[in-house]
C-alpha cells in the first residue's frame, strides 16, 4: 500500500491538501473523503488566505481572472463534493419530502404557498441536487425518492443518502417531526403561514419549535413572522428570513394599450380595451378581500373591476355593474391580465398572508399595487406602492387578521389614476423593487441558510450524562427547602470542576436532567411551567446555554 505524504498542513474549512499514488487531492477530514483536484486548484489553495486580487495577479500568467475566482468560490464552499474547473455548481444535495398532495398542476394552482414552495424548488435545483417524494415536473437535478415515514427500510434508505439538509413542506406535517430523530443533518421548515385558524397554526408552530435541535431553524418570508414569535419563545435565532420571489422574465411590462386589447379579445369583452382598469387576482374568498373590493367598484362606478381567481360557482354574487369577474385563469395567462391592470388591488387580512406573492407578480409586470398594511404585503411593497392603513387584530378572528376600509383603497386608487406622473413613477420602482426578489436570490438565501445550519452542526455536542441529585436542606428556624446538587462523578484529580458537589437550583436541576434526552427548546416548555416570571425563565436558559458551552 502506497504511503499518503501531507504536501501542506495549510486548513482551508476542514480540508487538507495531500498527494497520494502521484496524483493531488483535498482531503475532507470531516467526511473522511479525498476529493480529486488539478493544477489550478493546487495553485489557488496554496494562496488562499491572501486578498483574492493578489491571488489573480500571481496566477495570472498560468489562468484566466474567470477560472480563478470561480475556484475560490469552490474552495470557500462548506459542502463541496469534487474540484475541477468544469465543476458548474456547488453539489449540495437537500432532502425535500411532501407528504400531502401537490394541489394539482402548477398552471392552475391558486394556493399562494404551494406555488412559493414549488418554485423555490426550481430555483434551488440549480445549485443543489433535490430529493423528492412526489413526481415533480423533469428537471435536471431533481431526483424521485419516495418515502413511507412509517416503514423503518423507507426510512433507512433516506439516512443513508447523508444529505446536507431537509427542506419541509408544511407545518401540518407533524408526522415528518421523527426525521429530527433519525437524520443528523439540519431540518428547515418553511413558514408560509404565521398564525391564524383560532390559533391552531401558532399552536402547532410551538410544537416544531420545542422538537427543534440547535442547528434546524424556520423559514420565515419576512420579519413580522419573528415579531410575532418573539412574543411566545426565548430563542428567535431559529428564524431566518427567506423571502419568496418572483420569475422577472415570465412577468415583465409590456405596453399597457396593448395589453388591455389583447385581454379584451381573450375575454371577448371590448370594453375592457378603453377603460381604466382595477384587478384582482386571487381566491375570492373573504379572508382575501373581495367583500372590500367588492365595495371599492360600488364607489368608483366609472372605473372597471376584473377580478380573476376561484370563486364558488353555486353562490350567488351581488357584482355592481362595473364589476367583471373572469373565474380562474392558468399562470400562462396572468403576466397579461397583469400588464392590463391600471392599478393592483390587494385588499387582503388573511391570516395566512405572509408574503402577497400576487402583489410581487404585479409588481414585477411594472403594475403599481395597492395594498392593506398587513404583514406580508406591506413587506413586498415598501415605498413601490400604496400601502393603505388597516386595523390589526392581536388574535385572528375566523383567519381574519384585521379590518380595512373600502373607502380608503378607493380613495388611494382614485388619486393614483388621476396623477400619471406618479403612477409612472410608482411602476418604475416596483419593476426594480421585484428585481431585487428573485426566485434565484431566494435560493441563494436559503442555501446560505443551510451552510450556517451546518456549520452550527459541526459544534453540536452529544448530551451531556453529568449526575444530578436531589434532596433538601435544613434552615436555622427548622424548616426545610428543596435543592438540587451536581455530583462530580469523575475520579479525584481528574475532575472537571473544581469540587466534588455544587448546589443549583430545582428548576435547574431538573433542567440539567431532562438536557440528557430532551432539547434546550423542550426544556423551555418545562422552565415555563416551573417558573412563573418569563424574566426568570430567559435567565435560566442563557446560564444553562452558558454552562453546557463551557463543557467538554
Amino acid at each position: 500500500m502506497d504511503i499518503m505524504k501531507e504536501n501542506d498542513q495549510k486548513m482551508v474549512h476542514r480540508y487538507k491538501l495531500i498527494e497520494f499514488q502521484e496524483n493531488a487531492y483535498l482531503a475532507d477530514l470531516d467526511y473522511h473523503r479525498l476529493l480529486p483536484v488539478d493544477g489550478l486548484v493546487q495553485d489557488v489553495f496554496e494562496r488562499i488566505e491572501s486578498d483574492t486580487e493578489e491571488v489573480i495577479s500571481d496566477l495570472a500568467d498560468k489562468y484566466t481572472e474567470s477560472e480563478i475566482r470561480n475556484c475560490l468560490h469552490y474552495l470557500h464552499w462548506p459542502q463541496v463534493q469534487s474540484f475541477s474547473r468544469t465543476l458548474e455548481a456547488p453539489p449540495l444535495k437537500i432532502f425535500a419530502p411532501r407528504m400531502h398532495s401537490t394541489h394539482g398542476e402548477l398552471r392552475w394552482n391558486t394556493l399562494g404557498a404551494s406555488v412559493a414552495h414549488t418554485e423555490l424548488l426550481k430555483a434551488l435545483s440549480k445549485y443543489a441536487t433535490i430529493h423528492v417524494t412526489q413526481e415533480f415536473e423533469e428537471m435536471d437535478n431533481m431526483v424521485l425518492t419516495p418515502l413511507n415515514i412509517h416503514e423503518k427500510s423507507s426510512v433507512y434508505r433516506i439516512i443513508k443518502e447523508n444529505y446536507d439538509g431537509v427542506l419541509l413542506w408544511y407545518l401540518d406535517e407533524f408526522e415528518m417531526m421523527s426525521l429530527l430523530n433519525y437524520l443528523h443533518v439540519p431540518v428547515v421548515l418553511p413558514v408560509y403561514t404565521a398564525r391564524g385558524d383560532n390559533g391552531r397554526i401558532i399552536n402547532g408552530m410551538l410544537r416544531w419549535y420545542a422538537s427543534m435541535r440547535n442547528f434546524d431553524a424556520f423559514m420565515t418570508l419576512s420579519q413580522p413572522t419573528i415579531d410575532l414569535y418573539s412574543t411566545f419563545i426565548h430563542n428567535p435565532s431559529l428564524f431566518h428570513i427567506v423571502p419568496c420571489g418572483v420569475d422577472t422574465e415570465f412577468f415583465q411590462p409590456e405596453d399597457k394599450g396593448q395589453a388591455k386589447q389583447k385581454v379584451a379579445e381573450l375575454l371577448d369583452r371590448p370594453e375592457i380595451a378603453g377603460k381604466p382598469i382595477v384587478g384582482y387576482i386571487s381566491r375570492f374568498q373573504i379572508e382575501k378581500g373581495a367583500g372590500v373590493f367588492m365595495d371599492v367598484a360600488r364607489l368608483m362606478p366609472e372605473v372597471l373591476f376584473l377580478a380573476a381567481g376561484p370563486i364558488e360557482e353555486s353562490r350567488h354574487y351581488d357584482f355592481p355593474e362595473n364589476f367583471l369577474h373572469v373565474g380562474r385563469r392558468p399562470r400562462e395567462e396572468l403576466p397579461i391580465l397583469y400588464n392590463a391592470f391600471d392599478v393592483f388591488c390587494f385588499p387582503s387580512i388573511a391570516c395566512s398572508e405572509e408574503f402577497g406573492l400576487v402583489a410581487l407578480e404585479a409588481m414585477a409586470c411594472g403594475t403599481v399595487p395597492v395594498v392593506s398594511s398587513y404583514d406580508g404585503p406591506k413587506y413586498v411593497v415598501k415605498d413601490a406602492g400604496v400601502v393603505v392603513p388597516a386595523m390589526l387584530y392581536d388574535r385572528d378572528m375566523t383567519s381574519l387578521g384585521g379590518g380595512i376600509l373600502a373607502e380608503d383603497f378607493a380613495q388611494a386608487i382614485a388619486k393614483l389614476l388621476q396623477d400619471d406622473v406618479r403612477r409612472h413613477k410608482l411602476a418604475e420602482k416596483a419593476r426594480q423593487r421585484a428585481l431585487e426578489l428573485t426566485w434565484d436570490n431566494s435560493a441563494k438565501c436559503l442555501l446560505q441558510v443551510f451552510q450556517n445550519l451546518n456549520l452550527k452542526k459541526r459544534l453540536a455536542r452529544q448530551r451531556s450524562h453529568m449526575p444530578i441529585g436531589f434532596g433538601l436542606n435544613e434552615n436555622i428556624d427548622g424548616s426545610t427547602q428543596p435543592k438540587a446538587m451536581i455530583i462530580n462523578a469523575i475520579r479525584e484529580n481528574n475532575m472537571p470542576l473544581i469540587g466534588t458537589l455544587y448546589d443549583i437550583s430545582v428548576a435547574e436541576g431538573v433542567a440539567l436532567s431532562l438536557l440528557q434526552s430532551h432539547s434546550m427548546h423542550e426544556i423551555e416548555v418545562v422552565l415555563s411551567e416551573l417558573l412563573e416570571d418569563d424574566d426568570a425563565v430567559k435567565e435560566h436558559l442563557d446560564r444553562l446555554r452558558g454552562f453546557m458551552r463551557a463543557l467538554f
